[in-house]
């Protein structure tokens, strides 16, 4: 739908809120790509193994906990891509879009960047998950998580054609480091300065966001009871 709603805008001119029209259908390709690798996780249902007693099966063997969670996560990616790839390949035999592509240095640090909004993600499901030692009804938070997600992260459109009072204001949260900032960075539309900040500020919420979600997961394994198991 976007690829089409786009083509139809760029059919009278090739210039239209500072992108041109290759570079809008790089950015569609890619925030699919992104977000489909980055923001979906296997952890959406983690609470619910929670609250039922279900993850004590884990915890009592002795193995790390986000170990295991994190090669689960990894397995979903893996799974993720694979039909990713072929959905991509369909639409790029539909489109025959020109797709621009950066500089090799900007490309190996948009790949630490996309790695980088990968921990981020996991981070949070993990954050939403642990909800579950006191309740299992996280879907309410979830849904409107991804609701926000699906415009404060740039899937909908580019966050830099909204007005400026609007992109400060998103720019307090991490939602723009998961998928948005990378294909900023992929066009080549930030400066070495603004690289180097939200590179600092992207570690900033890794390390933030990770601390939190350790302070409730123990919080949590200290009231949790596995009744029934």
């Amino acid at each position: 739908m976007s690829l089409t709603v786009w083509t139809v805008i760029f059919t009278s001119s090739n210039d239209a809120f500072g992108y041109s029209r290759e570079s809008m259908i790089t950015y569609i390709f890619l925030i699919a790509f992104l977000q489909s690798i980055i923001i979906s996780s296997s952890l959406n249902g983690l609470a619910s193994r929670i609250y039922s007693g279900e993850i004590s099966n884990h915890l009592l063997k002795p193995l790390n906990i986000f170990a295991l969670f994190a090669v689960q996560e990894i397995a979903d990616k893996f799974k993720n891509t694979f039909f990713l790839v072929l959905e991509t390949l369909f639409l790029f035999l539909i489109f025959k879009p020109i797709i621009l592509f950066p500089d090799y240095k900007i490309f190996l640090i948009f790949i630490a960047w996309a790695f980088g909004g990968l921990i981020m993600n996991f981070i949070i499901s993990l954050l939403f998950g642990s909800l579950g030692f006191w309740s299992p009804q996280v879907w309410g938070p979830q849904f409107l998580f991804f609701m926000i997600l699906e415009f404060t992260a740039g899937k909908l459109f580019p966050l830099d054609i909204l007005p400026k009072i609007l992109q400060k204001i998103i720019y307090l949260t991490p939602f723009p480091y998961l998928s948005f900032l990378q294909i900023q960075l992929f066009l080549e539309r930030l400066s070495a300065d603004e690289i180097i900040k939200h590179s600092i500020v992207m570690i900033f919420w890794i390390i933030t966001l990770g601390l939190i979600t350790k302070i409730i997961w123990k919080k949590g394994l200290r009231s949790f009871e596995s009744v029934g198991r």
